[in-house]
């Protein structure tokens, strides 16, 4: 079996296009999903170690006992976890792909960005 990792935001909204879009770049039929309100800003601030250790705990099932082939990191528009501009959820993003790429080193990391027609799209930094 074949799997990718999302960390993705609760909202039900960004659910399926980010599996939708994970299991096709991937061509895998399984994404793990670990969602927290606003992740990308969770991760970017570190501010409370208990959600990070909860989220790191749930990326090693992932990637040890699944073989995730990659994390993506996702924010998205309209996010009530993150209520941040479009701006600063892009640094929030940096900072959490900066974060994970260094903790998982040999894991493929992306960011993804859903936009407000829910459509998903890579961020480049």
């Amino acid at each position: 079996m074949s799997f990718c990792t999302a960390i993705n935001c609760m909202d039900g909204r960004v659910q399926l296009p980010v599996i939708n879009y994970m299991q096709e770049r991937y061509d895998v039929p399984f994404v793990d999903m670990i969602t927290d309100p606003g992740p990308n800003k969770i991760l970017a601030d570190q501010a409370d170690e208990g959600v990070v250790g909860s989220i790191l705990k749930r990326i090693d099932i992932s990637v040890h006992k699944h073989k995730s082939t990659a994390i993506a990191i996702v924010g998205h528009v309209d996010c009530a976890g993150n209520p941040s501009t479009y701006e600063e959820q892009l640094v929030h993003l940096e900072k959490s792909f900066a974060f994970l790429t260094a903790r998982y080193p040999d894991v493929q990391v992306i960011a993804l960005w859903v936009d407000e027609e829910w459509k998903v799209s890579d961020v480049e930094f």
